[in-house]
This record gives C-alpha cells, sequence and structure tokens, in this order.
C-alpha cells in the first residue's frame, strides 16, 4: 500500500522535528561533561547550538501536526483536534521559554 505525499511529508515533518528536538538535549547534555564544563565551547552548546537546534525541531514538528490536522482529511475529527490541541501545548512550550524543556 502506497502513501500519497501529503502522508509522507506530514510524518516526515513530525519525526524530523521529534529528532531535532533529541538532537539539541544532547547537544545542552553534551556540554556539561567534566572535560568540557565552564569552558567556551561548552557554554556555547548549552547556551546557543543546543535550544537553536530545538527550536528548529519544534517548529518542525509543529508543522507536521498542524499539517496532519488540516491535510489529512480521513482522520477522524477528534484526533484532528487532538492534534492542534498537541500542537498549541507545544507551542507554549516554547512561548514559556524552551531552555527549560532541558532542565
Amino acid at each position: 500500500m502506497m502513501m500519497d505525499r501529503k502522508r509522507m511529508l506530514v510524518i516526515g515533518s513530525i519525526v524530523f522535528g521529534l529528532f531535532l528536538l533529541f538532537l539539541g538535549a544532547a547537544i545542552v547534555d553534551s556540554s556539561h561533561l567534566t572535560s568540557d564544563a565552564g569552558t567556551p565551547a561548552g557554554n556555547d552548546r548549552a547556551n546557543v547550538w543546543g535550544p537553536v537546534v530545538a527550536h528548529a525541531g519544534i517548529f518542525f514538528f509543529v508543522v507536521g501536526l498542524v499539517g496532519a490536522a488540516i491535510l489529512l482529511e480521513d482522520l477522524d475529527i477528534f484526533v484532528r483536534l487532538f492534534l492542534l490541541i498537541v500542537a498549541f501545548v507545544a507551542l507554549l512550550l516554547v512561548l514559556a521559554n524552551s531552555p527549560t524543556i532541558f532542565g
């Protein structure tokens, strides 16, 4: 069974967003290694590169969720509403200062 282009694009966007969120958290956690703690490179990874990658990830994740709710018309209406609610909560996490996601 072949999936249409819209479904593949939505699934790819959600998966890519989740992967970038994982990568952003890994970058922030790698800055706290004992050999790198307190160095300028470690501080840059914790304060700049980790959140930048995580913001890109949350962007792709929210775009994928909203795209799924709008483009995939064969989904139940309550599933589509749930996807919009999850996208709204993810946006609230970004607006509430997303570095708090990592602790």
